[in-house]
């Protein structure tokens, strides 16, 4: 029987979106959970599917055959052709299509926002599980997990750092990455993108990595610098924007034909994605015998920045030693059960040491005056303050370094909350690397 594994938090937020490219451009919002939305579906994917035609050309009937007249295939399959940006090196992949082969068990695991989460799909047929189902199908006498490790309106900033907790934790074979819509263009997500990817292709498993990248209604997509790094380490690439934007773009479809909002694929858009990756297995699974093979783990300098990799995961049910005043330990999110909470008007700070190069804060964001701010200080100094209260809070993960050198120290860290006012905040997760 296969098992399906899927870590949601939507229930728990008041809206979710998709940011674009930073968390003042928010692009969609919900109060519901992925399961609650396939309730609430009045199509599904088959009576949703727009039918594609050619479009017609003027011109005279004399003119010779060209390659394109000769091109029998329909307007979805060509959409499907265009999906795939990369094959890449078929080594990875070759190598867990034969482990399954060969009557092993295999993990697949999904790590990005809401639209890998399934929210507002119109169905519980979202693309991280029916692309579990498809190796199902390919692989029956095997059991296939499916981890879906999509939290609504998180870009790779916090998808880094939860990593180890969320994916690596399963023991993937396969690992999909989608924050193309999510991420930002600044330094910081393009540095934790890459961190991200090149911590997958380090581990000692070979995990297979494959780097989806989906689009906004407005045609916004990271997929730009994002195929740089998927081109760098020569890995699979599919693109939502050059095949169904293009679709779109040419008046064969409507984005309403993909997606419901602003952002997210309803259940046809699902039914695309799951179309897009199958037609990325079915250039593998022909081919495996002749692309098996031993994986080098030399990888190539990085296009942007490897600082964050390895990042590891703590909270208040892995750290010793913090001490606490005025805070307290708390379930502070669907995704986060073990953080802390201040809320008071006398001020307090909770303070513990920790070794590290890079120190990474994940805290909730409310648009609420209740929400206060937090002045960081390392060893005695005062650093940054967090401030809490943000217009396009919802009372969502955000994330902030507290600390980030080059080299590796032992600090004191100290958050302190003033006293004088009431107010709230809660400290989800760090993450830090050595």
């Amino acid at each position: 029987m296969k098992k399906f594994l899927s870590i949601f938090t939507a229930a728990s937020m008041l809206l979710a979106m998709t940011a674009c490219s930073s968390p003042a451009d928010s692009s969609a919002s919900d109060s519901s959970s992925a399961a609650d939305s396939s309730a609430s579906a009045a199509q599904t994917a088959e009576s949703s599917q727009p039918v594609l035609q050619e479009s017609s050309e003027a011109g005279g009937s004399s003119a010779a055959p060209t390659a394109e007249a000769d091109d029998d295939r329909t307007d979805y399959e060509k959409m499907v052709d265009r999906s795939l940006l990369s094959v890449g090196d078929m080594t990875r992949m070759a190598d867990v299509f034969q482990k399954a082969q060969n009557g092993e068990d295999i993990t697949v695991a999904y790590i990005g926002g809401s639209i890998t989460e399934g929210y507002n799909a119109g169905t519980t047929e979202f693309y991280a599980k029916t692309c579990t189902d498809l190796l199902q199908g390919y692989f029956p006498d095997i059991t296939v997990t499916g981890v879906n490790a999509g939290i609504s309106g998180t870009p790779s900033l916090l998808g880094n750092l939860r990593l180890e907790r969320d994916v690596l934790s399963a023991d993937p074979d396969i690992v999909f990455v989608e924050f193309a819509v999510n991420d930002g263009q600044e330094a910081d997500y393009k540095n934790a993108y890459e961190s991200l990817v090149r911590t997958l292709l380090t581990q000692e498993k070979d995990i297979a990595v494959v780097l989806l990248f989906t689009v906004l209604d407005s045609g916004y997509t990271c997929q730009e610098h994002m195929s740089k790094i998927g081109a760098n380490y020569d890995l699979p690439m599919i693109s939502v924007h050059d095949s169904v934007y293009e679709e779109i773009e040419a008046g064969r479809m409507t984005w309403q034909d993909y997606s419901n909002d602003q952002s997210h694929p309803n259940a046809y858009g699902h039914k695309c994605i799951t179309d897009f990756v199958d037609n990325y297995y079915q250039k593998v699974l022909p081919v495996v015998a002749e692309n098996v093979g031993e994986v080098s783990k030399e990888l190539p300098d990085p296009v942007f920045s490897a600082k964050y990799m390895n990042m590891h995961y703590m909270d208040s049910a892995t750290m010793d030693g913090v001490e606490l005043d005025g805070f307290e330990q708390y379930d502070t999110h669907g995704s986060f059960h073990n953080g802390w909470m201040y809320r008071g008007t006398d001020g307090g700070s909770m303070k513990f040491t920790v070794e590290c190069s890079v120190l990474e804060m994940v805290f909730k964001a409310n648009n609420s005056d209740k929400y206060g701010t937090a002045d960081i200080y390392v060893d005695g100094e005062k650093v940054k303050s967090v401030v809490s209260n943000m217009s396009d809070g919802w009372n969502n993960p955000v994330t902030a370094y507290l600390i980030d050198n080059d080299s590796s120290a032992e600090h004191t860290v100290e958050i302190r909350m003033e006293g004088g006012v009431t107010q709230a905040f809660f400290v989800m997760a760090f993450g830090y690397c050595d």
